[in-house]
């Protein structure tokens, strides 16, 4: 349980924190994509509005906030193409001597030209295309550079998130630790509480059973005997119950495990309660496949499907249907035991595993009980590596399937 408890904390801090680091890396690299985007396009702007000239070079212009600083287009490798209206190259870079173009250039104007689009971004360049009186003009601007910093503080804010992630993994296991140590003190405790009261308790209420015996001896029969009588037997289901979940919780009494025949187990254990449900009015039915071995403790294995056949037939209805089923599916043992009756609604499959929990309290006082053997079915099957879980549908019965 506190295994568990550590594992669900550190994975929610965890994913927490991936999704924190995830947005905040995102956002800064997306921020910072878009705002290098904006500065290419403003240049690439500024460009066209100077006619393909860079300011070193271009005239004075009246609205100067547009016109960045020379030192921006210093930083990126820019070019201009000027075409007349019949798509025809009349000027590169301000010159009117197209002689000497370049083969890049001529590659990305014709690029452009197939686009036919008025921005975006070409074999590395940015591009904006404006419309002038002479025909168009197309302004390039190299940002292979500005990508390859974009990528770079793509891939450092990627490994410093996952070097902190790993860091705060370690504080996380470490605060883990903290938190459930008390936990763990307070769960041992008790434990410890537990075993300890029930051992003390065996001895009075068996000196109050054999004196209730006895005494029936010397009197007969007596309706306030017979209640002391049933109320002992109860206690010592109780105790015996608590004092089995005890010892499962003790790490340190794990049985010996070995390899004995599962299908002649449950089929012994299973024919105990035939006369119980034919007294009940119960169609009990058995399914168990012949020669399943297994490796585990087989007295534990016939206690989880005492446990579950029991609940069943207290929980059927007159003339309901109890099956039991052992079956070898797929290399996997899965033992069902079904019964017909009202189900269990959905709201509770989660918590009928839960130690002291009885899905209907009226039920429950009827059938007695104390909403502990579900406990320790499930306790059982997990120390065996197995799983336990319940299909139900309401007014139409409970399968409980163990999984080995």
């Amino acid at each position: 349980m506190l295994k568990k408890l550590k594992i669900r904390f550190v994975a929610t801090m965890m994913t927490i924190l991936s999704i924190i680091f995830i947005l905040i890396i995102g956002s800064i690299n997306y921020v910072n994509y878009k705002s290098n985007d904006m500065q290419r396009f403003n240049l690439l702007r500024s460009l066209a509005d100077s006619d393909g000239v860079a300011p070193n070079d271009a005239p004075m212009m009246t609205d100067s906030s547009r016109t960045p600083p020379p030192s921006a287009f210093e930083m990126e490798k820019t070019f201009s193409a000027k075409l007349d209206n019949s798509a025809a190259l009349i000027a590169v870079n301000g010159s009117t001597d197209i002689s000497n173009l370049s083969e890049e250039m001529s590659k990305l104007i014709y690029n452009v030209l197939e686009k036919d689009e008025k921005s975006g971004s070409v074999d590395g360049y940015r591009y904006l295309v404006v419309q002038k009186p002479y025909g168009e003009i197309m302004v390039f601007m190299d940002q292979r550079i500005s990508n390859g910093i974009t990528d770079r503080l793509l891939l450092t804010s990627l490994i410093i998130g996952g070097i902190s992630l790993l860091v705060l993994f370690f504080i996380s296991l470490f605060l883990a630790n903290l938190m459930v140590k008390p936990v763990g003190e307070a769960f041992e405790k008790q434990k410890r509480f537990i075993s300890d009261a029930s051992h003390e308790l065996k001895t009075p209420l068996s000196v109050i059973t054999v004196n209730a015996d006895v005494l029936e001896n010397e009197i007969g029969e007596n309706k306030y005997l017979s209640y002391i009588q049933s109320e002992s037997s109860r206690m010592n289901l109780l105790i015996n119950n608590l004092l089995t979940l005890a010892k499962l919780d003790s790490t340190k009494s794990k049985g010996i495990f070995t390899k004995f025949d599962l299908s002649n187990a449950a089929l012994s254990i299973a024919l105990t309660f035939e006369s119980i449900a034919f007294e009940e009015n119960k169609n009990y039915e058995l399914d168990i496949n012949e020669g399943i071995k297994y490796i585990g403790e087989a007295e534990k294995i016939k206690q989880v499907i005492a446990i579950l056949i029991d609940n069943a037939i207290k929980h059927t209805d007159d003339n309901g249907v109890v099956k039991v089923s052992v079956k070898n599916i797929s290399g996997k043992i899965h033992i069902e035991v079904f019964n017909s009756g009202q189900g269990i609604p959905e709201s509770e499959r989660n918590k009928i595993f839960e130690r002291f929990y009885r899905s209907d309290e009226s039920r429950s006082k009827h059938t007695g009980g104390y909403g502990l053997g579900l406990a320790i079915a499930k306790s059982i099957v997990e120390e065996h590596k197995g799983k336990i879980t319940v299909e139900s549908q309401v007014d139409n019965g409970v399968k409980f399937i163990i999984s080995l």
